[in-house]
């Protein structure tokens, strides 16, 4: 008698590693944003990251080579995370304009609030913008696909261009929205 006529549930060989693994990296990668808000990107080390997260260190190098890559998988599943938001944005009933404020709030705002209420806010900024070239590449590409529907390519690339020079000063959460809404307002 099989397991299946037996009534027992069939469970597909190495479905339930994938699932632990997979469960264990997410466990991770939450771990190492914690950490990099409250230690900031240059202090943080795979020890923070492993204590964060409940895990031995050596357990973190299962998963990620070094600190750069946790912190350029973290970005990208950040991106991905944007990406489907800025999907449900735009199929919204909102306004167009209403759309890109609430996209770029997504893209830009919505972190950059909770990385200048840290300590090491322009380390954490500066991670970002120096870690990898990849990332800002891939970062900049999926934004401007984002905003593309509601103000066309070009705009959109001048949109997701300035974002950068907006926060050049480090302003405060305020002023880098007034800013936005401002360069927002004169794309639609």
């Amino acid at each position: 008698m099989s397991i299946k006529e037996m009534g027992l549930p069939c469970v597909q060989p190495g479905k339930r590693v994938r699932n632990k693994t997979n469960q264990t990296k997410s466990q991770i990668l939450a771990a190492g944003f914690e950490c990099f808000l409250k230690y900031g990107y240059t202090k943080s080390t795979f020890g923070d990251i492993a204590n964060f997260a409940g895990l031995s260190r050596a357990s973190i190098y299962l998963y990620f080579r070094n600190k750069e890559d946790l912190f350029i998988t973290m970005n990208k599943n950040l991106q991905d995370k944007y990406v489907a938001k800025s999907e449900e944005i735009l199929e919204s009933n909102r306004t167009d304009k209403e759309k890109l404020n609430a996209i770029i709030d997504v893209w830009i705002t919505s972190h950059y609030k909770k990385i200048k209420n840290t300590v090491f806010a322009n380390d954490l900024l500066d991670g970002l913008l120096h870690v990898s070239e990849q990332t800002e590449l891939r970062f900049r590409a999926l934004f401007i696909k984002s905003i593309s529907p509601l103000v066309g390519k070009d705009k959109a690339e001048i949109v997701v261009m300035s974002m950068r020079g907006l926060m050049d000063d480090r302003p405060p959460v305020t002023k880098l929205q007034k800013r936005i809404k401002l360069l927002a307002s004169a794309m639609l």
